[in-house]
């Protein structure tokens, strides 16, 4: 059943799931996830033998899982007690990463994907205090009852939606930042981001393969969009900077290798810098 087809966004959990495991078994791997490869299960290696890049995807998604590693340790260390994981699919950070054992960890994602690693998960313990939210976040009321239960628990929260912006509109993003934004414990929020437009990153072949959960966020400056919402930006962790940091290069693509070689240097720099890993805080209000 080699290339299973994706027929709903939360098959892209077990897509990326693949490739934490994959990583886990090189000998120089950037972490280890002992979990992936059970919660990725077969469809998982069969979506991610259907699409194309796999290099490129490996690579892209590795330097996204250590980036944002590095980023959440950064949160706790400015004091965050709670992480509210939006759209969380099957990360396993709760059960592999060294977490304060108080900090309250909170995932949510839709019912069948929660259920799906409940039973998966089943018999490992969390580092921390994990809380599993079955909800659909495009439900906007009980999104809403959600943030303000979390954020009356919670002093000082940190959010992460790693992988889900791209796969909501510009009003849908939006909405959601004006949900998080109206949360006063809500205070940092970590992203991945692709400056562009989506579909400069997914090429026609991709798109294919994403048909049912397609890339939505078609905003020119990703960045400048969540600025714009009242966000101002903590830390901004370049991919390209990222992959020099653990040595770990861009793998070799051709033709496109050889023809960014050729491009001129402003050119080369636009690129570099396009894509990457934020971490935005609210602003800080001075009485």
């Amino acid at each position: 059943m080699a290339g299973a087809s994706i027929s709903h966004v939360a098959d892209t959990a077990l897509w990326v799931a693949t490739y934490r495991a994959l990583e886990s078994e090189r000998p120089d791997a950037l972490f280890h996830d002992r979990m992936a490869g059970v919660l990725a299960g077969e469809r998982g290696k069969n979506i991610a033998a259907g699409m194309p890049y796999p290099n490129v995807m490996a690579w892209a998604l590795v330097v996204r899982t250590v980036a944002i590693d590095e980023l959440i340790k950064e949160a706790i260390a400015l004091g965050i007690d709670t992480v509210v994981n939006l759209g969380a699919g099957l990360d396993t950070r709760p059960y592999r990463m060294e977490l304060p054992s108080d900090l309250q960890w909170i995932e949510v994602d839709f019912p069948h994907m929660i259920a799906y690693k409940t039973e998966k998960l089943a018999q490992e313990r969390p580092v921390c205090r994990l809380e599993s939210i079955a909800a659909d976040l495009s439900d906007i009321p009980a999104r809403q009852t959600i943030f303000n239960r979390i954020g009356g628990e919670a002093s000082k929260a940190l959010i992460l939606t790693e992988g889900v912006i791209a796969y909501l509109s510009s009003s849908d993003s939006a909405s959601l930042s004006r949900d998080v934004f109206a949360v006063p414990s809500f205070r940092y929020w970590i992203q991945d981001y692709y400056q562009g437009g989506t579909k400069r990153w997914s090429p026609p072949r991709m798109r294919r393969r994403l048909k049912e959960s397609p890339f939505r966020f078609e905003v020119q400056d990703w960045l400048e969009f969540f600025q714009q919402q009242g966000w101002t930006i903590l830390e901004n962790r370049l991919a390209s900077e990222e992959a020099e940091r653990i040595k770990r290069p861009f793998p070799f693509l051709f033709p496109w290798s050889l023809i960014m070689l050729t491009l001129p240097k402003k050119v080369q720099e636009k690129w570099r810098r396009s894509s990457g890993y934020v971490m935005y805080q609210k602003p800080i209000l001075i009485a």
